[in-house]
């Protein structure tokens, strides 16, 4: 296993560097606040430090905020989870390509009670719906993340106009693990990836 996860991180990790970047000694990774959370890049990096000698700086912010200083030329790597953010990012001459190396789910999850009786669906707009007619409690990241650019489509799908104004929408403008805890706290509904 070991072994695997060496080669799986120099792989990964070498695809996303340009060749560039391997003069250098160090370079910084602007990726979001869920992969690091994730313990990936507790994972992946060591064996890539080791193996090329780089040493590898991660900046964990949401994805707006990870492409805003790839655009400043701030980081050498932009790791990300918004593809139509992402092919932007490359259109506007940011990067020369756009590579996928993993992906992730969104699932809409909520308290024990479910307020708005959306346990079982299987149509997210439906469920938005439901908690938008019940007005229940919804806790958005509000961080311009890949997962609150996710969340804002769904919601624009359903037919729903959300903003910080109305009383059941709370931004918490944070990363995944506080906003689910803000969720938790609030006995409300949140899209979590």
């Amino acid at each position: 296993m070991k072994n695997i996860r060496s080669i799986v991180s120099v792989l990964t990790l070498s695809l996303l560097l340009s060749t560039a970047a391997y003069a250098q000694k160090s370079i910084i990774v602007s990726s979001t606040t869920s992969t690091e959370q994730s313990g990936l890049f507790g994972h992946i990096l060591p064996p890539f430090e080791k193996k090329t000698g780089i040493q590898v700086k991660v900046v964990a912010v949401g994805t707006g905020q990870a492409l805003d200083i790839g655009r400043r030329g701030d980081a050498d790597v932009v790791f990300v989870h918004d593809k139509v953010a992402e092919e932007k990012f490359v259109t506007e001459g940011f990067a020369d390509k756009r590579i996928e190396v993993m992906y992730n789910d969104f699932v809409l999850i909520g308290p024990k009670s479910d307020p708005a009786k959306i346990a079982g669906g299987k149509d997210i707009q439906t469920a938005l719906k439901k908690i938008a007619d019940s007005k229940s409690t919804f806790v958005s990241r509000g961080d311009k993340s890949g997962t609150h650019a996710a969340e804002l489509r769904y919601w624009k799908g359903a037919d729903i106009a959300v903003s910080a104004n109305l009383p059941w929408y709370k931004e918490t403008g944070s990363g995944m693990g506080p906003a689910l805890n803000t969720a938790s706290g609030m006995n409300g509904y949140i899209l979590s990836d």
